[in-house]
């Protein structure tokens, strides 16, 4: 068992580290594109912004989960992983630009139904594309 474990090790620190990069790409890249600037709202007690947040990472991270499982490489990983952070970007705009043009605003100003809604949907959204993404 232990000879397992060992052997094993390098390639859960090469997804982890594989898949926290992504993460924390997915993450830069989500703040960048939204009006809103959601560390700064959460460091000022913003829960709208850290529920937006936190439901849309949430969203992101549960379909790079299954693709973990079920990926024949890295490579294979992180491509799906791409297509999870895309479709997460998109719902967001989807969400802000053409259905609730001002939720950024109502997100900014404090609105927690409005971050529960934004992070409730890509929340929704990543389950489904997590049981999309099973071969």
């Amino acid at each position: 068992m232990f000879q397992y474990f060992t052997d094993t090790l390098p390639h859960f620190l090469a997804y982890f580290a594989a898949a926290l990069g992504l993460a924390i790409a997915f993450l830069v890249l989500y703040v960048l594109i939204t009006p809103h600037k959601e560390f700064a709202l959460i460091r000022e007690g913003n829960s709208a912004a850290s529920i937006q947040l936190t439901g849309t990472f949430i969203g992101f991270a549960i379909p790079v989960a299954v693709v973990i499982g079920h990926s024949v490489s890295i490579p294979d990983m992180l491509l799906w992983g791409a297509v999870a952070a895309i479709v997460q970007l998109v719902v967001f705009f989807v969400i802000a630009r053409l259905l609730f043009t001002t939720i950024s605003k109502r997100i900014a100003d404090g609105c927690v139904a409005s971050g529960i809604f934004v992070g409730g949907f890509g929340l929704g959204i990543g389950i489904l594309q997590a049981a999309c993404m099973v071969p």
